[in-house]
């Protein structure tokens, strides 16, 4: 995690970059990492820069309830959430839009965990109005870059909520084992994701079939959730709630936010490990051109489009190895201008990790 000092030298760095950059001159080709993250063929992917948003949402709930409950510690850990690994996957599109928007989000953002430090003597009152702006600037954010038509389209809709339900599974799967909590950061970044799933599907009236059905299961994941099931029970549900849910899909409207959300559909731990290869080249590439905005959003991807679904089949040393490695290290190295050669060298390191886990999933 970066310290609060750090925070403000990455968000300065990444502030005075994106001001400086031209980014109508990225080609196809120094793109095509995006089919995983926020833009592909220099057009947004929509369901991934709402789904993106939606758990910055979440975030900013449970700092919010944490806050209310006298846990300090976990709602200043929210709050810096979404710097450390979300702001990265949506700058770019939203730069590309409105870019004194993304200045005001990121600073936004920042003004909220500022006010979460331990260091900070805000009320509760305080940081309940600014996690308000908060929640209402990712909206106007959702609303600034997502034609209205997309955003009043079924099958985008249910595309990022299906893209909410699978990243649940993977944080409640890291959180809860035998029963127990055993990452509480992790278990309530599921409980938020599913939250956020739901709101949407409320707010969805044109999903019509099975509606009571669908809200009958949202209300009982939720409960699965809350009474801290084994992710083998809980999985089934929403596997039930995606079936229902795709009995809503239509073949008109914006088809391509359903085909985007089933992109990662049947990839193996193979197949992603292979993407993160590809990304980290792309990460130098990036770097090496001085363009550290789009090193720092590809080694993202890196890390939460891909290595996150692999963590639970790999085991925990090596998903633990390989967090601190692309989560932590390289993009540190990205934001503080490492020289390449450290950079070359961590992706090395990252490598060496992945041809472990290779070895470790090939029967």
């Amino acid at each position: 995690m970066f310290t609060n000092t750090q925070r403000k030298v990455i968000l300065a760095i990444v502030v005075a970059v994106i001001s400086s950059v031209t980014y109508n001159t990225i080609t196809p080709s120094s793109s095509s990492f995006a089919q995983d993250n926020s833009t592909q063929a220099n057009e947004t992917n929509y369901v991934d820069f709402h789904s993106n948003i939606e758990q910055i949402k979440g975030h900013i709930e449970q700092a919010e309830e944490n806050r209310n409950n006298n846990n300090n510690t976990l709602a200043y850990v929210h709050t810096t959430h979404p710097i450390d690994e979300v702001v990265g996957l949506i700058t770019i599109p939203l730069n590309n839009t409105e870019p004194k928007l993304n200045d005001t989000y990121i600073n936004e953002l920042y003004s909220l965990s500022n006010l979460a430090s331990p260091s900070n003597n805000s009320t509760n009152e305080e940081f309940g109005e600014q996690a308000q702006s908060s929640m209402d600037l990712s909206d106007k954010v959702i609303a600034t870059v997502i034609p209205v038509a997309t955003l009043n389209d079924t099958n985008h809709n249910i595309t990022v909520i299906q893209d909410l339900l699978t990243t649940f599974q993977e944080e409640y799967a890291e959180g809860v084992k035998d029963g127990k909590i055993v990452m509480m950061l992790e278990y309530q970044d599921g409980s938020a994701f599913i939250n956020r799933a739901d709101d949407i599907f409320n707010n969805t009236k044109s999903i019509t079939t099975e509606r009571d059905e669908i809200s009958a299961l949202f209300n009982n994941l939720t409960s699965s959730a809350q009474q801290l099931k084994d992710p083998s029970e809980i999985n089934p549900t929403v596997e039930e709630i995606n079936h229902e849910l795709s009995e809503s899909l239509t073949n008109t409207g914006n088809s391509t936010s359903a085909a985007s959300s089933t992109a990662n559909e049947g990839k193996s731990a193979q197949d992603y490990i292979s993407n993160i290869r590809s990304l980290l080249n792309q990460t130098i590439s990036a770097y090496s051109a001085n363009d550290t905005v789009k090193a720092n959003e590809v080694a993202t991807a890196a890390y939460l489009d891909n290595f996150e679904h692999i963590e639970a089949s790999i085991g925990e040393e090596l998903s633990g190895q390989g967090e601190e490695l692309l989560r932590e290290r390289l993009r540190d190295q990205i934001n503080s201008n490492a020289p390449l050669d450290s950079i070359r060298q961590t992706v090395n390191e990252i490598n060496r990790v992945l041809d472990q886990a290779q070895a470790s999933l090939t029967p």
